[in-house]
């Protein structure tokens, strides 16, 4: 009889270490998937831009997901400070948005940005051009 009762202490024991470890492994694992997945890079941003130069600004972009090419595309309002009218079409892979191009035939940009999952930003680097020339942009998206 104590021999049954050790068999099962133990077994219970092992039941508990494993389920706790299968709900550890699903909690740290939703708690990546938001960015990963893309949901994450949606809404409001800062954007913190270095342009023509010398010269720096502060405004807000909006980022919403663009459906029309795949899972992985987004399209960017606001971007340069061009208006909500212009709209920047970026495509993420692993942590790259490449700048696929504009709706607008007035402004064309293309470069990229570099998604930071320790920081929470995206680093920017694109140029611009157009009715603005601007061959070199830096910029920094922040969550307000």
């Amino acid at each position: 009889m104590p021999f049954i009762t050790i068999n099962l202490l133990m077994m219970i024991r092992l039941a508990q270490r494993l389920l706790f470890m299968a709900l550890l492994a699903v909690l740290l694992g939703a708690a990546c998937d938001k960015y990963e997945k893309g949901e994450g890079f949606t809404g409001v941003w800062k954007c913190k831009e270095n342009y023509q130069g010398t010269k720096f600004r502060t405004y807000n972009v909006s980022v919403e997901r663009y459906s029309k090419l795949d899972s992985n595309s987004y399209v960017i309002y606001n971007m340069y400070n061009l208006g909500l009218d212009v709209e920047t079409i970026v495509q993420l892979k692993d942590t790259v948005f490449t700048i696929l191009g504009t709706n607008s035939d007035s402004y064309f940009i293309n470069g990229r940005g570099t998604w930071d999952k320790m920081y929470q930003v995206i680093n920017w680097e694109y140029s611009v051009s157009g009715m603005a020339n601007d061959p070199f942009v830096s910029a920094i998206f922040e969550r307000p």
